[in-house]
């Protein structure tokens, strides 16, 4: 058997993953590990110029603050590694670039994982209209069975 889990540093994620390995233990499964960063233009909106041209965060790199953030999502990887070694159980990591609703459902897509596990972050029913919910956009367009751990 094998599980993927979403990581993103969340206390809900934190659970998603204790979840995954209460399964893991007994099957011995493999648990793909699956952090997404998400380009920086997401952070930065682009803004409009009086002369009526719209400038983004693509024409400003910043190659540090890229470096920081992968860095920081390699982090969160490898304390869920750790957690998992310490349970004795297999497991990869991966860490991918983009939107992280469409990257989780397109990795699951990839690796075909018997289930997806990954945290809710409660958002309620206003909240989840302005704001999107991963967790209810993964349930509803994944390929693979779906666990929303909250």
């Amino acid at each position: 058997m094998k599980f993927l889990v979403a990581i993103d540093g969340s206390q809900a994620s934190e659970h998603a993953l204790a979840k995954a390995l209460s399964f893991a233990v007994p099957l011995e499964a493999e648990i793909v590990l699956l952090t997404v960063v998400e380009p920086l233009s997401s952070y930065i909106p682009e803004v409009m110029l009086p002369t009526g041209d719209w400038v983004g965060w693509r024409g400003l790199p910043d190659v540090e603050l890229e470096r920081k953030i992968l860095n920081a999502g390699q982090a969160l990887l490898q304390k869920a590694q750790d957690t998992c070694q310490a349970s004795q159980i297999k497991n990869r990591t991966r860490l991918e670039t983009g939107q992280p609703r469409d990257v989780i459902c397109y990795v699951a897509k990839e690796e075909t994982p018997d289930l997806v596990i990954l945290g809710s972050r409660g958002l309620g029913s206003i909240e989840r209209m302005m704001l999107g919910s991963v967790s209810d956009y993964v349930m509803h367009h994944c390929v693979s069975p779906v666990l929303v751990v909250r």
